[in-house]
């Protein structure tokens, strides 16, 4: 589509070049760096800001936030994704998208380097809740060095993923662009809703999702996104216990007999999935019998942020072939 673009942009110059406008072009220039201020304008205008974050403390910001630090990856894909990738200087060591990431310092691991964090000089630092006991004495001596901190919700739905876009949005002055983004989101997630009308009751799939391999099963729970994201494409989730993450032993996930078997670390195991389907005890189980194991994209169905819909739509394709294409 890029290509296609770039060549009928040129073909168009050379339209114009030929009927002598060549003023155009120019215009339409000055026009977009034109808006392109104005966007800008726009934006540190919006501040000071005061923001309610996850601590339940109120954040000030006082000027759009030129150097940002995010220390974790779904916050870094919001930036992204709202058009601020240019202002991030320092991530974690999991941050892998988008490519750009690769180069920027590292600044977080299981441990925070307090001391690169501050030699950066960030505007704000992005924190996030499901972290903050982890790193409570590193967030509070940034804190006390004068870093403005800004811990980000942890989300357990599609709604919760939205306060997050909205509050990153907020933070780095793209209000604008974080609404544009959730119009996006929810619009490609209502097409998906609206394939999944076709499937009946008696036609739904029951679904493990395997977090994690032998011989400390890893599962989800239904107090996750992930549970959501099943739903919305009427599958239901193997695993009906209330909870984030549960560990799970064998016999009991042969009990639970799923029709569908979902595995999300094929990305650092070799050969995952047929080291599932070679499992001796669960022969009987019908996703083996049928062979209906799949390896699906750890970081689209686990980061909540802006690629989750991208996740929805790589479940259903697993799970659904006939009805969302493979």
């Amino acid at each position: 589509m890029k290509k296609l673009n770039a060549l009928l942009v040129a073909l168009m110059l050379v339209f114009l070049a030929a009927c002598g406008t060549d003023t155009e072009p120019k215009s339409n220039e000055k026009n977009n760096e034109s808006v392109s201020e104005q966007n800008k304008e726009s934006a540190e205008e919006s501040f000071p800001v005061t923001i309610k974050d996850a601590s339940d403390k109120d954040v000030v910001i006082e000027k759009k936030p030129e150097k940002i630090v995010s220390l974790i990856p779904s916050n870094t894909e919001i930036v992204y994704a709202l058009g601020d990738g240019d202002a991030v200087v320092g991530v974690s060591e999991s941050d892998n998208y988008p490519e750009e990431v690769n180069e920027i310092e590292k600044v977080a691991g299981m441990e925070l380097n307090i001391e690169k964090i501050i030699s950066l000089k960030p505007d704000v630092v992005l924190a996030h809740a499901s972290t903050v006991s982890m790193w409570e004495s590193g967030l509070k001596q940034l804190e006390d060095s004068g870093v403005t901190v800004l811990v980000v919700n942890e989300a357990h739905s599609f709604d919760e993923v939205y306060t997050s876009i909205e509050m990153v949005g907020k933070a780095t002055g793209q209000n604008e662009e974080a609404e544009k983004l959730l119009e996006d989101m929810k619009s490609k997630l209502d097409e998906l809703k609206e394939k999944a009308e076709a499937i009946s009751d008696k036609d739904r799939k029951s679904v493990f999702v395997e977090l994690g391999p032998e011989p400390e099963i890893y599962t989800t729970g239904n107090d996750t996104f992930m549970n959501e994201m099943l739903e919305v494409i009427h599958a239901d989730n193997a695993v009906t216990e209330q909870g984030d993450w549960i560990v799970m032993n064998e016999e009991a996930i042969i009990k639970l007999n799923p029709d569908v078997i979902l595995i999300t670390y094929g990305g650092y195991i070799e050969n995952a999935k047929q080291q599932v389907l070679d499992r001796t005890a669960w022969q009987e189980v019908t996703a083996i019998k049928d062979k209906q194991v799949s390896e699906v994209n750890e970081d689209l169905v686990s980061r909540p942020g802006p690629r989750i819909i991208e996740g929805v739509e790589e479940l259903a394709k697993a799970i659904y072939p006939d009805v969302f294409g493979k």
